[in-house]
């Protein structure tokens, strides 16, 4: 049997078609890639000549007009540098100064935001839910007072599958009867562990931005001094020029 000629044509036809269509998008990513790569390539390259020809410009300055021109440019970098490291010194003095205010508010902190372990707390979707546990005497609580209510705002349950905020909301907060208050956590061990953790860790953070900033000063003031030993002096010239001569 003869397969009509039309048949054989429509396939051919539309696996050129796909092909193309490939050959296309691998041709356009290659160009664009390519695109990419002169781009960045044009930038370096610019950068480079930039910088030879103003290293060029330096070599052709007199010495003393190469000193003045490392005067200018570091001037400036070192005096904020060393404005930044000396801001980043009185930081960290300042809040070696403050450690017991600072720990004192953590530790408040720590207390307010129920952190101590012997802390409990029991929430209520409610006022008719509050009061039914009063009823019930759901609201006690073996060796514990019952301290504080706070709003929640809204306590999200789950009903039907589905978020549903309950106005009126509250949390009942409960601590040991032979504690104070609430707040007593707050000079508790693990109150003062809690903060002396957080303080040590911040005071070293500071520590480690003044040290950073020490650093960039010492090595900018370096680099300075490296180009200006690089210059010869009028005399070391002279003095070259008649060792040559001699020879």
């Amino acid at each position: 049997m003869i397969t009509p000629k039309h048949t054989q044509v429509e396939s051919h036809h539309i696996k050129q078609d796909q092909t193309t269509f490939i050959d296309v998008d691998e041709t356009l990513a290659e160009h664009i890639q390519q695109e990419a790569t002169n781009q960045i390539n044009q930038q370096q390259n610019k950068s480079e000549q930039a910088e030879l020809d103003r290293q060029a410009d330096f070599d052709d300055l007199f010495p003393s007009e190469k000193r003045l021109a490392i005067e200018r440019h570091y001037t400036p970098i070192i005096q904020e540098l060393a404005t930044q490291h000396e801001e980043l010194c009185d930081q960290v003095a300042e809040f070696e100064d403050n450690q017991t205010r600072y720990r004192a508010d953590l530790q408040a902190q720590y207390a307010y935001e129920l952190k101590h372990p012997d802390v409990k707390t029991v929430d209520c979707a409610g006022e008719h839910h509050f009061n039914e546990m009063i009823k019930t005497g759901g609201l006690h609580i073996e060796g514990y007072k019952l301290v504080e209510k706070r709003s929640l705002g809204g306590l999200i349950q789950m009903v039907n599958g589905v978020k549903v905020a309950t106005p009126g909301s509250s949390r009942l907060i409960y601590i040991p009867v032979d504690v104070e208050s609430l707040m007593s956590y707050a000079h508790s061990p693990e109150a003062q562990a809690y903060s002396q953790g957080l303080y040590d860790a911040e005071l070293q953070r500071l520590i480690n931005r003044r040290k950073k900033a020490a650093l960039g000063l010492t090595e900018a003031k370096q680099k300075a001094r490296d180009a200006l030993a690089a210059i010869p002096t009028f005399e070391q010239l002279i003095s070259d020029a008649v060792k040559r001569a001699k020879k």
